[in-house]
């Protein structure tokens, strides 16, 4: 159709989880800069990352090292098998999902045999719940479940040469559920531990062929170290975009077209964080009659006067497989006046509850 019409980009980028294939495809048929299809269909199939990892066992820690045991979940007989292979507890999930959305702990195979039957007649098809990834059907996986602290890091890189790394931490959620409950940048980790995980996120990244563009790597920090959860292989999303500029500078879209065009980043080799951030997820199920009860409206005030910092996901939608659908964020000089300020400003307007204890989910980070 381009060629039909006589036009010939100069970049072909995406932000979107359903379209990074179709990206890499077109880049491909261009000639244009980006990560090879093969590379992009790896990264978004999550058992085929970690089987992929496994296999590579070269370099110091090897890959392998960051993956997890995983089984593809497709049928009932899946999960017999899997159930002997992968340790309990375990997690089961979308095989191709976003937002956390399915995502359960499960105690033993009975658990995983519910789950998986509640989830498959649910969630079929993309209509079912859009922008989730079920355009890519409905299969699952069972991985083993990992303790520890999570952690996003987002990576630059341009030609598999590492231009700019940012960790960020995330809350405990509510087990069984894994729903991103809060979040905070810079990480309250010290410098070494961050440094861990952001050269475990460049080796998984490396090793499934994923070298030019930016992406998003969800990690498990625990006493063995950094394991891998996923990668996508798109810039991350939700507030980390708005986030990352507000306390780093650069502009993760910018820098992402930027590369599209063959452009290398101009990123400081060590940046200095501008301020913390400590911020709360709020849903619809906890939070959706205060935020239509006036606490929408005197949070925008907040804002508009700087004191907060708000970034809506999707509108109020509740039920089984809902979604954060804001995130409710306060700075400060450091971790304790960052959520000291965010804790108060919950507990006055109704978002902290025995339900939804926003103490907690702040607990992390110190």
């Amino acid at each position: 159709m381009l060629r039909a019409r006589g036009l010939r980009p100069d970049a072909c980028l995406s932000y979107w989880d359903d379209c990074v294939v179709l990206t890499a495809l077109l880049c491909q048929r261009l000639g244009l800069p980006g990560c090879p299809p093969a590379a992009v269909r790896l990264a978004k199939q999550k058992s085929r990352t970690h089987q992929h990892l496994q296999r590579c066992r070269r370099g110091r820690p090897p890959p392998a090292a960051f993956s997890v045991p995983c089984r593809r979940l497709r049928s009932h007989g899946d999960v017999e098998r899997a159930a002997g292979a992968v340790p309990f507890p375990a997690v089961a999930k979308l095989e191709f999902g976003a937002g956390a959305v399915g995502v359960r702990l499960v105690e033993n195979a009975a658990q995983c045999h519910a789950h998986a039957a509640q989830l498959w007649h649910d969630l079929r098809a993309d209509a079912d719940h859009p922008g989730i990834g079920l355009g890519w059907g409905n299969a699952m996986l069972l991985m083993e479940y990992v303790p520890g602290t999570e952690h996003d890091v987002d990576l630059v890189l341009f030609e598999g040469r590492l231009l700019g790394a940012w960790v960020s931490d995330n809350g405990p959620t509510r087990v069984p559920a894994f729903l991103e409950t809060a979040a905070a940048l810079p990480s309250c980790l010290p410098a070494d531990r961050q440094a861990q995980l952001v050269r475990a996120a460049l080796r998984c990244c490396r090793a499934c062929g994923l070298r030019h563009g930016v992406f998003n790597v969800e990690l498990k920090l625990g006493p063995a170290g950094p394991r891998l959860l996923e990668i996508n292989p798109r810039m991350g999303g939700f507030y980390l975009r708005d986030w990352i500029r507000a306390v780093y500078g650069p502009d993760l879209l910018l820098v992402a077209v930027l590369l599209a065009l063959g452009l290398p980043p101009v990123l400081p080799s060590r940046p200095a964080p501008r301020q913390q951030l400590a911020g709360v997820m709020c849903l619809a199920s906890e939070h959706g009659r205060a935020l239509r009860g006036g606490v929408m409206a005197a949070l925008q005030g907040l804002q508009r006067r700087g004191l907060v910092r708000l970034n809506p996901l999707f509108e109020e939608a509740g039920g089984r497989y809902e979604e954060p659908c804001l995130s409710v964020a306060c700075a400060g000089d450091g971790p304790a006046e960052a959520c000291g300020r965010l804790l108060g400003l919950c507990q006055a307007l109704g978002i902290d509850s025995p339900r939804y204890p926003v103490g907690h989910f702040l607990s992390h980070f110190k």
